[in-house]
């Protein structure tokens, strides 16, 4: 994985802002450990749900499920992965690394009795991956400090990356396809830096049918500068003597095609990784109804299909080693305010469900929380 891909981030306003949004969106919401009833947790006898959890969750797999405590030591080790790590911390840096590089690595430390006791975020361009024609992977190898070489078995790295056609043993970067548009508005950033360091072109040209003096020309300066220079002077009306023309120089084609550079880098980066626009900042005719329906947009095709993702990852690669197979992990999508109902529309539903007898009274209390009526209409 070239370490060129990675110097986007801090390279590119564009590159590091979708990034910045994406990983904060995914740090956000809360992952949750859940057990399955009725199932064996190591695989040998039937256990109940451990942990001070609310009622049955549905689950992955199973319809019947209880959410385990905080103090589960699997619950603990996601919201507490390593001594210098928060929850927060893996998940963005793990959000950073797929973007970058469409790969992200988790080092898993043991301990004395093998049990997964740290989860380590590991840099994507430093990690290798070794095949193998009947394991499929023999085991992983990270470029450490200094050059030095550390082996993992594949037991001990979590692997997730995005699909890629052409080498099924890398992930497919969002960098990869996004090179040329994010080239392009850099170099017309640094060639708008240099004709601004360099430019002397005027805003504005001054014909006059006579040709004045040196002193004629200072003295008009003067009087010019003195009554507009500065905020509280500006676009006070001009006066010009007589055979006098102001013209404003409007934007040079130049000018024209770096702005559309620009725009074109922001849409490119917007497209690829699904971050809508106004939540880059381009608040071109935004208005607070579009930019409500680009974030309720950007959490229910961007954000909530890359949390499934990382769901799957989990429930696959991570959880299975773990010890306790009637346990797996969901993300609390509930918590996502973006993505619940205001509370005019909640009420104009339920008013609508008892109504048309879809609901009870009792019905619509009880899922608000408040004490049955004991009624039925």
């Amino acid at each position: 994985m070239p370490l060129s891909y990675g110097e986007y981030y801090p390279r590119s306003a564009l590159v590091y802002s979708a990034i910045r949004v994406r990983q904060g969106a995914i740090a956000r919401v809360p992952l949750k450990v859940h057990r399955r009833l009725g199932e064996t947790a190591r695989g040998d006898e039937p256990t109940a749900a451990l942990g001070p959890s609310g009622g049955a969750q549905r689950g992955i797999g199973s319809s019947h499920a209880e959410q385990v405590g905080a103090s589960h030591p699997v619950q603990r080790l996601l919201d507490s992965p390593n001594p210098f790590w928060t929850r927060g911390d893996l998940w963005r840096a793990t959000e950073t690394y797929l973007s970058l590089w469409g790969s992200a690595f988790w080092g898993l430390e043991r301990d004395d009795q093998g049990r997964v006791s740290e989860i380590w975020p590991l840099r994507s361009d430093k990690m290798r991956v070794v095949p193998d024609p009947k394991r499929y992977v023999k085991g992983f190898v990270y470029v450490s400090q200094g050059r030095q070489f550390v082996s993992y078995v594949p037991e001990d790295v979590l692997w997730i990356r995005y699909s890629n056609p052409l080498d099924e043993y890398a992930g497919l970067s969002p960098i990869a396809p996004l090179r040329l548009s994010a080239d392009m508005g850099l170099d017309a950033l640094q060639a708008n830096r240099s004709n601004l360091r360099n430019d002397s072109t005027p805003g504005m040209f001054i014909e006059t049918s006579d040709t004045p003096t040196d002193d004629e020309v200072r003295e008009f300066y003067e009087r010019w500068e003195s009554r507009f220079r500065g905020p509280e002077r500006s676009r006070r009306p001009a006066m010009l003597s007589a055979g006098m023309k102001a013209t404003n120089l409007a934007f040079s084609p130049r000018e024209m095609e770096y702005i559309q550079s620009l725009r074109w880098s922001l849409e490119d980066v917007a497209r690829v990784y699904g971050v809508p626009k106004p939540i880059l900042g381009d608040i071109e005719r935004i208005t607070f109804s579009n930019f409500a329906t680009a974030r309720r947009v950007f959490w229910e095709d961007t954000v909530v299909p890359q949390l499934m993702f990382y769901q799957e990852a989990l429930n696959q690669g991570l959880l299975p080693g773990l010890g306790d197979h009637s346990l797996f992990v969901e993300f609390d999508i509930g918590a996502i305010e973006a993505l619940r109902e205001n509370e005019n529309d909640n009420a104009k539903r339920r008013q609508t469900y008892v109504n048309s007898g879809i609901m009870t009274v009792d019905e619509v209390r009880s899922e608000m929380n408040l004490p049955l009526l004991g009624s039925e209409g």
